[in-house]
Parts: C-alpha cells; structure tokens; sequence
C-alpha cells in the first residue's frame, strides 16, 4: 500500500504564521512530517491582515471571485474577489487566500481590543461578525484553487468545523466533479458546544454553501446547520484521540459534543480516533539554547541539577520568596486558559484549602480567562497569609511558560474534558509530572505510570492528588523519577508526529480514497 503524497490541508491555523490553539501544531506537525516522509503535502488557510507583510507580497498563482449572502444586509450577496499566494515552508508549500474578509483581521477567530476601539461593537474576545463567511471563502477557495491550479489533491484534510463543510461542496457541486476521486478527511479538534460553527438558518444556510436542501438536511442539529454533522455523510470523521471519540459517542455526548455523538450513533457514522504527536525540540531540556532555558537537564537520565537552576532564575523573575528550612516545597504549575473547560473552577475550588494548610507546597499559575477568574486569583496571591505560596501572572507568555514547565515538579490538568491535551506531553518533556483528570485524551497519562490521574472532577479530587504527590516529593520516592524518566522517554518515543503520520493518519487517508463512503450514506 503506497502512501498518499498530494495531500491538501485546509486549515484557520498553523503553527509560526497565524496561531490561536492546538489546531496549528496538528496541521504543522502532520504537514511537516509528511514533507520529510517525502510527500506534497499542502496547506490553504488565509491570509490575515496581521500576519507578515512578506506573505501578502507572495506570488500569485490564481485568481477568482466568490459571490456570497451577507446576513447584516438582508442576506443581498457581495463577490468577494480572491488571489491565491504560494510559499514554501519546510518542504511545505503554502496556498494563502487573500480576501478582503481576511485582510482586515487583527486575530485568527476573535476580535482584539484595538477592534473594540474602533468599533464598540466588535467586543475584544468575541467571535467575528462574519466568521461564516471566512469559513466559507476559505473552503471555496481551497476548491477553486485546486482546479485553478490543475492540482487534483489526492485528499483534503480538513480541519475542525471551520472547514468540514468541504467534503459536501466537493461531492453535491457539479462544478468540482472534476475532484470526485478526491478522499476527504475532517479531523474534530474540539466537539464542544461553540465549537462546531454551525449556521443557524437552514435557509441562510442553503444561501451560503449553495447546497440543496436534501444534502443539506443530512446535517441538521438542533434546527441548524452542523457542518460537522453533515461532513459524516461525506468524509472519514476523527477526533485528536480514541479516548475523545468513545466520549463523544458516549452518553454523555450532550455534554461533551452537544448532541453531535447522538446523531452520528443514529444515522451510522462512525467517528475514530489518532492521538496527536508533538515535536519536542522546541522543549527539548537537553538543548537549553533551543528551549531558551537559563541550564540544561535530562529527565530521561536522571540528571535535574539544571532543573534546580531553571526553578532559581523563576523565583528571582517573579519575586518569589525562597522557602524556610532545609527543604524546599514541591511547585506545582497550571499554565493555560482561565476556563471552565480547562478546570480552573476545580482549581480554584482546591487552592484555598490549600494555601491555608500547611505551606507544603508552592503554586504558579499563568493564564488569561474570565474575568471574575482573574480576579480570584489575583486576590489569592495577594492574601498575606498566604503571600509566596501562590503567584498568578495574568498573561500568556510563551518563554515564561517554558521556564515555568521547567521548573515545576508537578504539572496540574484539571480540565473538564480534554481531546486530545498537549501541555501533559510539554511537562512531560521538561520533566514537570503531570497531574491530570482523567477524561478524553489525557487518558494517556497512565497513573503511577507516566503521571498522576483522578477520576471524579471536583475540588476535593483534585486536592487529593495534589496532597498524593506532595507526600512522595516530601519523601523522596524512587518513583517519582520512574515516573518523569518513563514519561519523558515515552513522548519522545511514541508521540513523535512521523509516528502518528504513519501508522494513524495514513492509513485512514488510504481508506478514505478507496472506501469512499459518501456513496454508502
């Protein structure tokens, strides 16, 4: 069986041009390995008006107009003209589209503070006006561009909701018939309520893809429009873990994917899963100039002195108090969004009890969220009871974070549901021990094993593990370096993204291009 080689991803993000969550380091990663194994591989995303100048200037390779509803006006269509840009990344080769709609974007999805002072009404933090319409150029546009450029992709991956309305333009549209042996792939990053894009109006819906309303009607939910739903009929659906999509067919699929388990388990879809891979040499604690760390350390081998030096240069950055005595107290670390997704209620529900104990251990935590969050925190670290137990930074800074992951002992995850979980594999990296709830995708952090794991999501769980961990750091336990030297071994080994290319993604490219099971639905 011969591996694909002419594969197109479709993507809002990619790791080191337009970043805004874990979807560009999935792209980034399958792309890039896929360059190295020898492949094709390309990647359509937009071009956004923040990015590079150098990337508007690229050269242009086609050209077209899309005519589009526009719901602010009566749903009147506007054309919407389009150039498509090339570059080359890493044996990547890039297809940019270049629209109006993209052009004046400050951010990948939301709008920033410098958009609310322009205009009110566009709040920083919320979601595009015209995000539909994006979705739509860009899947379109991946399309044109294809027979534009006389390239037949052997597949389109697609990535999220934002594009898993393609599978459907691709095969209902006579005017693409000349892709039809195109295999289709859409990858659900996240399946949570807000997370589907889906079009609220089945007629604005039908105004917008141009589908009719029987193909259309495969993918209602709820009276809209689900393209993830409707993508079932037309591609090989997966999510960023097997754990992930046992949860979202589960009965539990109305919390975890709002309904979308239920309706792919009654109309027959099935829906797998591929962990997602990581490339370790931007955290790689061996090669402290590549990490940017202030010392080197290796917790495959045992040797930490460098860890110790890490946890020095983070006290003195932050101000944080050196501890009494001859013993030091374990740091445990969060790093992430301040959501309820990502736990920091059960967080905030254990750390009072916590910091008014016994100051056995020390807390960092560095995030952005809600507000009222923030502001919990705030006063916490504030508190001169407990002041030096816990520092909140109220930001999100990527060299901060790796120094932070460098000088923990323990990593928290508490998270509500989790996918696929990439900060685990980056703790596990710089030899942070993870502490994780145990839901979707941080399954793989096998407790006793390669981490720590609690089953029930609450304060009180949560706080049992941490005292868990606390009790073997203030003994010494050999197995706390079983732990770090088995995790640190395990991601490099089994989670490389090569691996997840070749025995994950391409096998379900191949089944996709010869199964074709849109013509079985």
């Amino acid at each position: 069986m011969r591996d694909l080689r002419n594969v197109w991803h479709v993507t809002r993000e990619y790791a080191g041009i337009a970043e805004a969550g874990g979807v560009k380091d999935v792209v980034s990663g399958l792309a890039e390995a896929h360059a190295q194994a020898g492949g094709n591989p390309r990647v359509v995303m937009p071009l956004y008006g923040f990015m590079p100048r150098r990337y508007a200037e690229c050269e242009t390779v086609a050209s077209f107009s899309l005519s589009l509803p526009d719901h602010d006006q009566g749903n009147a269509f506007f054309e919407e003209k389009v150039r498509i840009r090339v570059d080359q990344r890493d044996g990547v080769r890039f297809l940019f589209v270049d629209s109006a709609r993209f052009s004046d974007k400050r951010n990948v999805y939301v709008y920033t503070a410098e958009d609310e002072a322009e205009n009110r009404y566009k709040k920083r933090g919320t979601g595009h006006w015209d995000s539909l319409q994006m979705n739509l150029i860009l899947q379109r546009s991946a399309l044109e561009a294809a027979r534009a450029l006389g390239e037949i992709p052997e597949l389109f991956h697609c990535h999220d909701g934002h594009t898993a309305f393609l599978p459907a333009l691709l095969r209902a549209e006579k005017q693409f018939a000349d892709l039809a042996a195109c295999g289709c792939v859409v990858t659900i990053h996240n399946a949570g309520a807000g997370y589907h894009q889906e079009v609220w109006d089945p007629e604005f819906a039908r105004l917008l893809t141009a589908l009719p309303g029987d193909v259309l009607g495969k993918g209602m939910l709820h009276g809209t429009v689900d393209p993830l739903l409707l993508a079932g009929f037309f591609a090989h659906l997966v999510t960023v873990s097997p754990w992930y999509a046992e949860e979202v067919l589960s009965e539990r699929d109305r919390e975890m994917a709002d309904g979308l388990g239920k309706a792919l388990r009654e109309r027959g879809i099935p829906l797998s899963g591929i962990t997602n891979g990581i490339d370790p040499a931007p955290w790689d604690p061996r090669h402290p100039e590549t990490a940017g760390l202030p010392a080197g350390f290796d917790p495959g081998g045992g040797e930490l002195k460098g860890k110790e030096k890490c946890l020095a240069a983070l006290r003195a950055r932050l101000g944080i108090p050196q501890d009494e005595g001859a013993a030091r107290a374990p740091v445990y670390a969060f790093v992430g969004r301040l959501t309820g997704q990502k736990g920091i209620d059960v967080l905030l529900e254990a750390l009072p009890r916590l910091l008014r104990g016994s100051g056995r251990q020390r807390f960092v935590v560095l995030g952005q969220g809600e507000r009222a969050q923030e502001d919990t925190l705030g006063a916490l670290a504030s508190d001169p009871a407990t002041r030096g137990a816990l520092t909140f930074i109220p930001r999100y800074d990527p060299s901060l974070a790796t120094l932070i992951f460098a000088s923990s002992d323990f990593f928290l995850v508490p998270s509500a549901y989790e996918p696929c979980g990439l900060t685990d594999f980056i703790a596990q990296i710089l030899g942070s021990v993870p502490v994780v709830h145990k839901v979707g995708g941080l399954n793989k952090v096998r407790d006793g094993q390669t981490g720590f794991s609690y089953a029930q999501q609450s304060g009180a769980a949560l706080e049992d593990a941490i005292l868990r961990t606390t009790r073997l750091f203030e003994e010494g336990s050999p197995l706390l370096e079983k732990i770090r030297r088995t995790g640190f071994e395990e991601v490099l080994s089994e989670h490389s993204w090569s691996r997840v290319l070749s025995e994950g993604y391409f096998p379900l490219y191949q089944r996709s291009v010869t199964e074709r099971p849109w013509t079985r639905r």
